[in-house]
């Protein structure tokens, strides 16, 4: 098959056409659409009629959606770079896993991409008759030449005369966000043409960059209605499906929005223009034409007594409408809709075929058009103009008509790269359960924790790295939790986990003893083996002293907050003198301890209970008292325990016997208290940690943090942690079983990310969390969530339900099975 590829020239994102007609490309990559935020999708269809008004005097234009590859095996590749050194064979073993996983199951992972390449058009107010006829010479030279199979040449520095259209096409097109392409994509997005669902490297695809090998592909016709496609890379089948007219309103029409569904990949190619309404044969002769013959209908329908079928009536009044727009000269479109269906083998491409044909029945006809495949290949290709060989499958309508079909939409939720998370699921309803909602998506969700900190990243809408993960018991919260807490740890980034529940460390160090799952995951063991375990708790000797904060603080925080526990401790029940000496007591001791001395936070009890002063010495005595055998001796030391190290890669802090207040007031009793003061140093080492290195990222997980926000304390040391953020390149995890357990009216730190599970009773509280309209349509969204399944709002601002993909290889260690005799009968008999 030879075709008669149109562009010849590119500069940046300008293009260049044999018929010297030039062209810019745009790629809109900010709207995502969520299938429940309708007030959202309103604000779309504006901007998008506001952007198609405003380009009516270039009078062409084309749109595309592209279902491109998602390049899974080069982001993956790209990720390896950024692991840590000592965990690198346990990272690339599981980045290689997923890649291999993943396209065994999708064959070529793909994602969707949208783009408006617009016509450019000089301003002729401006001109010279001079120039005007000098141009309209150029332009005929060219339709001549192209009779004759010639092209004149481009001459030198032909881009120049359109930089400053191009920047005015840009801000008529701002309404939108549309980017302009850079040259390497504008040049990836011609080769795509005709590498349809074939799997290939972009920077393979670049290497051998010209106009001549865009098109360095066999085309041949495979049978009726198939073209078949072989290059370097591949071959694949793929058609073009015209939609055809239809009798139905477009309201709501979201074509779009409805191709992205399918679980397998499908174009859309739009070609429009806007025609000039002129008085003889143009469109006001063929309006009046139809009045005429509607009229003359609908009258000899009503003498006759005959039905009036809704077509006749509905097409009237869409001709009453477009009477009136060109009254109120609003610019009227002719566009064509054209689905490509595409796949690796002939019955997987005869299936999605068969497939599209039998779906989409609101956007109108969908014709097969057998005999026509390598015309409306020709003629759909970058550069060239709407044209007769397409006509047949024309549609009229204006801005806010074509706005209806929601172009420019995507669903879209995590970043660009990272590690994977799971799939988007586009579903409304519930899904049998997890695992058939993960295989019917083929959309992958990366996540990136620090994005949120980096700068020049397009379309980010916060710079906050608060992330909160809430749900009831068993939801999954959990699972994701420790599956982003395990790539952190394979990556750079400094990782601490306070785990109150303490069940990390049993969980994983069982899995350990199983000699079957460390045969098969010995480098993933290795990282496990690697991380810091500590449990605070007074049982293990081994911790007493480990939050002294005269060990692991420098010495003019660790006098703050020795001063501060101990004042809180005896809460306001000494004198003055005898808060002197013990803020003396405690200088001296870290002076001391700063000049070499082995000393910890019990010699400042020691000074007190060897003082001159017996009301001093009872101070002393009464510390000494309260502190022995008690969770305080976690905090109180004699120098010789190492402390709680900031210079792990990865630690996780169980936090064992604290008994912290239920409510804010003053009347603790004494264990209550106690835990309060040991919550004190554990804040600081928190907040340490965080601040230490600020060239240094670090993630911080807080567990259960609801033990911790139930009291002031707590909620004080939550506060802290917040604050550091984005200064400190320091990310905080909120994990808890409700969205209501975060919320402090005295904290008005705003949340940068969102992962909401299900909560029974809470559906209502989870879409304003969200900031999503209470209704019944969204509570029932919410409520049709299954195990695993939650809803991720990302720094993007997009918000979708996504399914958590845990790795086989990760199930035993983040998701472990509990099975009973019971359990294994209900699954025997459910399967019968």
């Amino acid at each position: 098959m030879k075709l008669d590829y149109p562009i010849v020239k590119t500069h940046g994102n300008i293009a260049r056409t044999k018929e010297g007609e030039t062209l810019a490309f745009y790629t809109v990559p900010y709207f995502s659409s969520s299938i429940i935020d309708f007030s959202g999708k309103v604000k779309i269809k504006k901007s998008i009629a506001t952007a198609i008004r405003k380009i009516a005097p270039n009078s062409y234009f084309e749109i595309a959606l592209v279902p491109r590859d998602f390049l899974l095996g080069e982001k993956m590749d790209a990720l390896k770079e950024t692991l840590y050194p000592e965990h690198r064979k346990a990272g690339e073993k599981y980045l290689d896993e997923r890649k291999r996983t993943l396209t065994h199951e999708m064959k070529i992972p793909y994602e969707y991409e949208w783009l408006i390449a617009v016509f450019l058009k000089e301003d002729e107010s401006a001109e010279s008759l001079k120039e005007f006829f000098l141009k309209q010479a150029q332009k005929r030279m060219h339709q001549l030449m192209s009779l004759f199979n010639r092209r004149i040449k481009t001459p030198e520095g032909w881009e120049k005369v359109w930089v400053n259209v191009e920047l005015s096409l840009r801000q008529a097109l701002s309404s939108i966000k549309a980017v302009p392409l850079n040259a390497d994509q504008v040049y990836y997005h011609q080769r795509l043409q005709f590498l349809p669902h074939i799997t290939h490297r972009f920077d393979e695809v670049l290497e051998s960059r010209s106009v001549s090998n865009i098109t360095d592909t066999l085309i041949d016709q495979d049978g009726l209605g198939c073209m078949k496609f072989t290059s370097q890379y591949g071959e694949s089948y793929s058609t073009i499906i015209p939609i055809g007219k239809t009798d139905k309103s477009l309201n709501n029409n979201h074509l779009g929005e409805l191709i992205q569904r399918f679980d397998f990949p499908v174009g859309l190619k739009v070609k429009g223009r806007f025609p000039v309404m002129k008085k003889t044969g143009g469109y006001l002769s063929k309006m009046k034409q139809a009045f005429t013959r509607s009229k003359g209908i609908m009258t000899e329908s009503a003498r006759t007594g005959n039905v009036v079928y809704d077509k006749i009536v509905m097409g009237r009044r869409a001709l009453n409408k477009m009477a009136k727009d060109v009254e109120a000269k609003e610019p009227l479109i002719e566009h064509g809709l054209f689905l490509i269906v595409s796949a690796s083998t002939k019955p997987e491409w005869r299936a999605r075929v068969n497939t599209v044909m039998n779906s989409l029945g609101s956007i109108g006809e969908k014709q097969r058009a057998r005999f026509d495949q390598p015309y409306l290949f020709q003629s759909l290709l970058y550069g060239n103009k709407i044209s007769l060989d397409t006509r047949f499958w024309y549609r009229l309508s204006n801005s806010k008509g074509f706005s209806q079909y929601l172009m420019f939409t995507t669903q879209k939720s995590g970043s660009k790269t990272g590690f994977p998370i799971g799939r988007l699921d586009s579903n409304y309803h519930q899904w049998d359960d997890l695992k058939t909602a993960i295989h019917a998506s083929r959309n992958l969700v990366l996540y990136s924790p620090m994005l949120a900190n980096k700068e020049d990243i397009a379309g980010k809408k916060t710079k906050n790295l608060l992330t909160e993960i809430t749900g009831e018991t068993g939801s999954g919260k959990t699972v994701l939790a420790q599956m982003i807490l395990l790539q952190s740890i394979l990556s750079t980034i400094k990782t601490l986990y306070i785990d109150p529940k303490h069940t990390l460390r049993k969980q994983w160090q069982k899995i350990l003893k199983d000699k079957q799952w460390v045969a098969a995951n010995s480098e993933l063991a290795d990282v496990i083996r690697s991380i810091n375990f500590l449990t605070l708790s007074v049982e293990d000797e081994r911790n007493i002293g480990i939050l002294d904060p005269i060990i692991f603080l420098e010495a003019k925080e660790a006098l703050n907050v020795a001063k501060m526990m101990l004042f809180y401790l005896m809460d306001n029940r000494w004198e003055e003198y005898q808060n002197t000496a013990v803020s003396k007591a405690v200088k001296e001791i870290v002076k001391r301890r700063a000049k070499g001395e082995t000393l910890g936070f019990m010699h400042v009890i020691d000074l007190l209970k060897e003082h001159d002063d017996k009301n001093i010495r009872d101070v002393g005595e009464s510390l000494y008292e309260r502190i022995e055998g008690s969770i305080l001796e976690l905090a109180f030391s004699r120098g010789t325990t190492e402390g709680i190290s900031f210079d792990e890669h990865s630690t996780i802090l169980e936090i064992a016997d604290l008994q912290l207040p239920d409510a804010d007031n003053d009347d603790l009793n004494e264990e209550e208290r106690n835990s309060v003061a040991v919550m004190m140093s554990l804040g600081v080492f928190c907040k340490r940690f965080g601040e230490k290195n600020e060239n240094e990222e670090t993630i911080e997980f807080l567990d259960e943090v609801w033990v911790l926000m139930k009291s002031k304390e707590g909620r004080q040391v939550v506060k802290s942690m917040k604050r550091l953020g984005r200064s400190q390149d320091n990310k905080l995890v909120l994990i808890s079983q409700s969205v209501n357990d975060t919320k402090d009216e005295n904290d008005t730190t705003g949340t940068g990310e969102r992962f909401c599970f299900y909560e029974s009773g809470e559906e209502e509280d989870i879409l304003r969390a969200l900031k999503l309209e209470v209704n019944e349509v969204n509570v029932k969204w919410i409520s049709n969530m299954n195990q695993g399944q939650c809803i991720y709002r990302d720094v993007f601002g997009q918000l979708h339900r996504i399914s958590i993909e845990v790795p086989p290889a990760w199930l035993k260690l983040i998701a472990p099975k509990k099975e009973s005799k019971q359990s294994q009968l209900e699954q025997k008999y459910k399967a019968i």
